[in-house]
């Protein structure tokens, strides 16, 4: 299974920094348990590796799928490209939080009238 999972990695994505930045997970090291037969691909990374066009049903069987579609193909990304991509991340989760934090004041706001009505 590990060997054909390396093999697809690298006939489809090139690297395993590669796959990882097309599944959406922080770096390559993600896949190593998988990519050396330390671990089994579960039920969360095969909808991700599904998503890009990998075939898991051939990883961990080695048969393939008959219609097997194209892979997605994951174009390069320059540093700058991916700085913009950070900071608007970065800027979406500071807007959650001061929502979040607006809703734990309220949240305080009625525990102290709850406190002071039990007294």
């Amino acid at each position: 299974m590990a060997e054909r999972f390396r093999k697809v990695i690298q006939d489809q994505f090139g690297t395993q920094i590669a796959l990882a930045r097309a599944i959406g997970v922080k770096d390559g090291s993600y896949l190593t348990p998988y990519v050396t037969g330390r671990s089994m691909i579960g039920g969360i990374l095969r909808k991700k590796l599904e998503k890009v066009g990998i075939d898991v049903d051939y990883i961990l069987t080695g048969r393939m799928k008959e219609s097997q579609e194209a892979p997605v193909q994951v174009e390069p990304v320059t540093n700058e490209e991916l700085f913009e991509q950070c900071a608007s991340k970065v800027m979406d989760i500071q807007g959650r939080l001061l929502e979040l934090n607006a809703a734990v004041l309220e949240v305080n706001q009625m525990l102290g009238r709850l406190q002071k009505s039990v007294k």
